[in-house]
């Protein structure tokens, strides 16, 4: 089903609560003939827009190709941090092990690994943790980060990083129309692409504190809380922030 396009000033309210770059867009593009459930289908690229190379080494199909993109060398919290601040990508992977299992790129569970980086006391924690990974069961043939202002109207989950008061705006505004809470699903592990993405995905909305691996790869500030947001929820939260009064300071 096609979605209406929406102009590349859209969502002004949700692009100004972020003080540094923009919201970031993330598609996943279906496989030829899977039209099934709630990603939209995949947008023809114009070509005025070139996508970026993942790596200097890499060749990320896009310009007038037809072969599917190669795996990036970038970590997907990475990419998503330089398309904060105005590249675009189209892959069909990246590079961090948790990251593949949350974007069911793998199925080996990054149990192992956990316990190994000391984040968990036992193996039976670390398991424990790892199931508990949200975890996108879609096929997909490549995913599109993009600024949102590159965006054509078309995408699966907006992702924010913004400052606390900021991000309490969007609860506020998620609370506007019913007066319902927003609950928050985190545990500090898998945040851009578990949190922000895939429970965004399934929830509507994914509210985060980071993840060591994001924070410590990508580069985001201290301060900075991340947020994804399912494009189904989108114009609620934008239309919320336009009736709400402003902090007081």
């Amino acid at each position: 089903m096609q979605r209406e396009e929406v102009p590349f000033s859209g969502y002004p309210e949700l692009k100004r609560l972020m003080e540094t770059g923009e919201p970031v867009c993330v598609t996943f593009e279906l496989e030829e003939g899977d039209t099934k459930g709630g990603f939209q289908e995949t947008v023809p690229f114009q070509g005025t827009v070139p996508f970026q190379e993942a790596e200097t080494n890499e060749k990320v199909a896009g310009k007038g190709s037809e072969e599917l993109p190669e795996k990036s060398g970038f970590l997907f919290c990475e990419l998503v941090q330089k398309a904060r601040m105005g590249e675009k990508f189209r892959i069909s992977g990246q590079s961090c092990s948790p990251g593949d299992y949350v974007l069911g790129l793998s199925e080996e569970s990054p149990s192992e690994y956990y316990l190994k980086s000391g984040r968990y006391r036992n193996m039976q924690a670390a398991e424990k943790a790892a199931l508990s990974l949200p975890r996108l069961k879609r096929k997909f043939c490549s995913i599109v980060i993009e600024p949102l202002s590159l965006n054509r109207g078309n995408f699966d989950v907006l992702i924010l990083f913004l400052k606390p008061e900021k991000a309490m705006r969007i609860v506020q505004a998620n609370a506007y129309s019913e007066g319902k809470r927003t609950v928050m699903d985190t545990m500090g592990a898998a945040s851009i692409c578990g949190d922000c993405t895939v429970l965004a995905l399934e929830q509507g909305m994914g509210l985060s504190f980071g993840c060591k691996g994001s924070r410590k790869h990508s580069g985001y500030e201290d301060f900075e809380v991340p947020l994804g947001i399912a494009f189904g929820k989108v114009k609620e939260i934008e239309e919320g922030l336009s009736k709400l009064p402003e902090t007081t300071h």
